[in-house]
């Protein structure tokens, strides 16, 4: 997978779930999104690989990613004083967000 493409459609599609937040809570919601990216790059480029191979099937990849959901730790919204079922939704927007690129990316 190419990983710059996938962040380029990552970042668009987590850009126009947030435009529906605060505008204050837009950017924090994308530099946690981001960092969750990069701290579960080597996972997403693997698990993208062998989806695209057929080693694993859609439904397997998202089951991989929403057990990785809790990794992203949002610290900046944290930081915000958010609650946690925001910030709980917010994680679930990141998510959504990785799948959706990843199958963007690989088409």
């Amino acid at each position: 997978m190419d990983f710059r493409l996938f962040l380029e459609n990552f970042m668009n599609d987590l850009k126009s779930q947030s435009l529906e937040l605060e505008e204050d809570i837009q950017d924090d919601l994308l530099k946690d999104g981001l960092d969750f990216v990069h701290k579960t790059r080597a996972d997403l480029e693997k698990w993208s690989h062998q989806l695209a191979a057929g080693e694993l099937t859609q439904e397997e990849f998202e089951w991989l990613l929403l057990a990785k959901k809790d990794l992203a730790e949002m610290e900046t919204l944290k930081q915000k004083g958010l609650t946690l079922a925001k910030i709980d939704r917010y994680k679930k927007a990141v998510s959504q967000s990785v799948l959706n690129a990843v199958f963007k990316t690989l088409g």
